[in-house]
């Protein structure tokens, strides 16, 4: 047997506590009684049973025992279960530039996106999911795990301040993105299930975007899906301070204010050249539940064969004995019962 959460059981300690305190009260409450009473006091402790008030306080010291016990979630080894997990391996990039600032979505484009993208981590239970930020360059924040919440916590963490250098450069992106897939085992790289899930408003600043796309498609056999965030009206880009308060709004070297707008002919070509589909991310839309559904139609892998052990718990059974002994100490009475009979 082991314990789910060991670490309740340090509340052990606490019944030495109560075995002092009770030995101190009992000695506190003789002297009382002495001190008050006098000689009748011996009339007065001739009623009660020291060996039952004994007993009652171990009865308690028990329940309470066993109370933690039940807390730290003891628990025994059952059988074991194999299942084989199928699926895809998808590398989500999602754009960190500083266009993915402008408010044209509400409450941004970057917040919006980091919302939509964490729904679609939801609907992917049995994939191995990446995580790549990327502007004018690119970093691995998560690499490949079937751990969603793991993944989703790198998400919710990403910001414009991630990467230092700015301005969308896509080409560099695709080819950081190969490297990634080839952390998948040798066996299965060949063999597994590839996709790219781009997540950007399509501002380009590379040439060469269409052949390493066409190169992963033709030799990594990866497919590439892209989602679009933005307008194309447009909105400014603010810049805030520590307070997250807006300090001023970002302008070009002529002093202009810069108007960012969405260009999905951009990211429709890039899924046209990686043989996948292009979505629009907007409220009340289903771009994430058809980006799902479409994933779903391509072939999924047989990925690692995990063994489960189902196991069994035992914490109910200290509770129901703790509960019948809290029972048997508030019935048992400490007072001695004495029989008496009438003289003639």
């Amino acid at each position: 047997m082991f314990f789910e959460s060991i670490y309740e059981l340090r509340w052990l300690f606490i019944l030495p506590v109560f075995i002092l305190v009770y030995i101190f009260r009992s000695q506190i409450r003789k002297k009382r009684l002495t001190q008050w009473l006098g000689s009748q006091s011996d009339f007065l402790k001739s009623s009660i049973s020291e060996k039952k008030r004994l007993l009652k306080m171990i009865l308690r010291l028990c329940v309470l025992a066993l109370m933690i016990v039940s807390l730290a979630r003891p628990q025994g080894l059952g059988e074991k279960i194999e299942i084989q997990d199928k699926g895809v391996y998808m590398l989500l990039m999602a754009d960190a530039s500083q266009s993915m600032l402008a408010e044209d979505i509400k409450p941004s484009r970057l917040a919006f996106m980091k919302k939509e993208l964490s729904r679609f981590i939801d609907l992917s239970s049995g994939d191995y999911i990446a995580l790549l930020i990327f502007a004018h360059s690119a970093v691995l924040a998560s690499p490949f795990t079937n751990d969603l919440s793991a993944v989703k916590s790198y998400l919710n963490d990403l910001s414009t301040d991630y990467l230092t250098n700015q301005g969308t450069h896509f080409e560099r992106a695709f080819v950081s993105g190969a490297r990634v897939f080839q952390q998948i085992k040798e066996n299965d790289r060949e063999q597994a299930t590839k996709v790219i899930i781009m997540a950007s408003d399509g501002e380009d600043h590379s040439k060469q975007t269409k052949k390493v796309i066409q190169n992963l498609v033709n030799q990594k056999n990866i497919h590439v899906f892209t989602l679009s965030f933005g307008t194309k009206e447009g909105g400014v880009i603010p810049l805030r301070d520590y307070k997250n308060q807006v300090r001023a709004y970002k302008k070009n070297s002529q002093g202009k204010l810069i108007v960012t707008r969405l260009k999905p002919e951009t990211l429709k070509k890039f899924a046209q050249w990686g043989k996948g589909s292009y979505y629009h991310a907007n409220y009340g839309g289903r771009a994430i539940e058809r980006l799902r559904a479409d994933i779903n139609q391509l072939k999924k892998t047989k990925l690692k064969k995990t063994e489960r052990i189902n196991k069994k718990e035992y914490y109910q059974w200290f509770l129901s004995l703790a509960f019948l002994l809290a029972l048997l100490e508030l019935i048992l009475s400490e007072r001695i019962y004495k029989k008496w009979r009438l003289g003639k």
